[in-house]
């Protein structure tokens, strides 16, 4: 590959996960939307509800909301990392190996840090840690 095709694709590179960072942003902010408008609706209402089985559907939606909203979170700051990285001249380099990341791995996962096999290594790894808790 020439030079000039690499800067053209980590260029495509950044307009994507800007692109996602705008649809992150913007979902966050909407569950964010959502969520006031449930509390001022419980708030209005009262928060006590009048069935046990209404209770456990309140909690359960409650807890999906925040592991979305965390999950939403957790991604944007993968995806500004990664233009971190763009910024810095460092996108596309294992944390681990220090070797390029395959252009396929990051066409798939533009914000990832590792190469195929160390992601592999470390999710193995991640596992049998979990496993020992």
């Amino acid at each position: 590959m020439t030079e000039s095709s690499d800067r053209e694709w980590i260029e495509s590179m950044r307009r994507r996960l800007e692109q996602r960072r705008e649809e992150l942003e913007s979902q966050r902010r909407q569950l964010l939307r959502m969520l006031a408008d449930e509390g001022q609706s419980q708030a209005e209402e009262g928060t006590v509800a009048t069935h046990l089985a209404d209770a456990a559907s309140d909690l359960v939606m409650a807890e999906y909301d925040q592991t979305m909203l965390r999950t939403l979170q957790e991604e944007l700051h993968e995806v500004l990392a990664a233009l971190e990285r763009i910024d810095q001249g460092t996108d596309g380099i294992c944390v681990d190996c220090k070797r390029p990341i395959e252009r396929e791995r990051l066409e798939a996962v533009p914000w990832a840090v590792r190469c195929v096999a160390d992601q592999e290594r470390f999710e193995r790894e991640l596992e049998r840690v979990r496993r020992l808790l």
